[in-house]
């Protein structure tokens, strides 16, 4: 039988606040996701509902109107790695950032950070992301950008000089470009979305490289929260059947030959 006099807990112990301030500054993650990064790093579980209120309090976390309303659209995503990447360039603070992310695992390939948004930086970028996915054995099949004159000709260029040089490059590699639609920003979406956390935490780092590791490293929303997923480990789930067995290959290889 129930104790009529039971209450249900209805605040945090100090050791609990504790906890979501170190979790917090360690991740810097949403009341929503911190609560599966707590679970997988502090074995506790504590709502995220009070995780919020809690990080209201001590003013790490604010209102957001926008996230109460329904959305419009719905998420779609491939479902391999590697079979599409996303690309675009941001301006921040005067600092030309391009990165590459696969559309699966939302994984940072590559990333860039220059004083011009170029074609050249972009070819760049795109060649080390080529080469992480050569490490795991794997190829780039997919890119989507949106129509910017570093990545797409269009109007009069398109009529003179025929299809962009980062096209040509994709074409030379067998890379298949998929241009967003005019006036439709959501097809990118999930670059979009990387950018807000670019913008809100690249500044605690002392460099791209280290930020996009820290980011690869960390619970993603949009992955199995269950098992308190990373990008870099969607990463490998999401590996289709051809790369994981040329690893396994490998990997025979290196120990027969030790």
């Amino acid at each position: 039988m129930l104790d009529k006099k039971r209450r249900p807990k209805t605040h945090l112990s100090d050791d609990e606040k504790q906890i979501i301030e170190y979790a917090y500054k360690a991740s810097f993650l949403g009341a929503r996701l911190l609560r599966y990064h707590i679970q997988k790093h502090y074995k506790r579980n504590i709502s995220h509902n009070k995780i919020h209120q809690h990080l209201l309090v001590v003013g790490l976390a604010r209102h957001n109107l926008k996230k109460q309303k329904k959305r419009k659209r719905c998420r779609y995503e491939r479902k391999h790695s590697l079979s599409l990447v996303h690309a675009d360039w941001l301006d921040y603070d005067g600092t030309q950032v391009i990165a590459y992310e696969d559309d699966a695992s939302r994984k940072i390939l590559s990333i860039g950070e220059f004083t011009n948004a170029t074609t050249d930086n972009a070819i760049g970028v795109f060649k080390r992301a080529e080469d992480i996915a050569r490490a795991y054995r794997g190829e780039i099949t997919a890119v989507n950008t949106d129509r910017g004159t570093q990545f797409y000709a269009s109007g009069g260029e398109k009529k003179r000089k025929g299809i962009s040089r980062f096209k040509q490059y994709l074409n030379a590699r067998g890379v298949k470009h998929i241009p967003s639609k005019r006036n439709n920003p959501q097809t990118n979406g999930k670059i979009e979305r990387w950018f807000q956390e670019y913008r809100r935490h690249r500044w605690r780092f002392d460099s791209a490289y280290a930020f996009a590791e820290w980011y690869n490293n960390r619970v993603h929303g949009a992955l199995d929260l269950k098992y308190f997923e990373t990008p870099n480990e969607a990463f490998i789930r999401k590996m289709s059947c051809e790369n994981t067995l040329g690893m396994f290959f490998e990997w025979c290889e290196r120990e027969v030959s030790l």
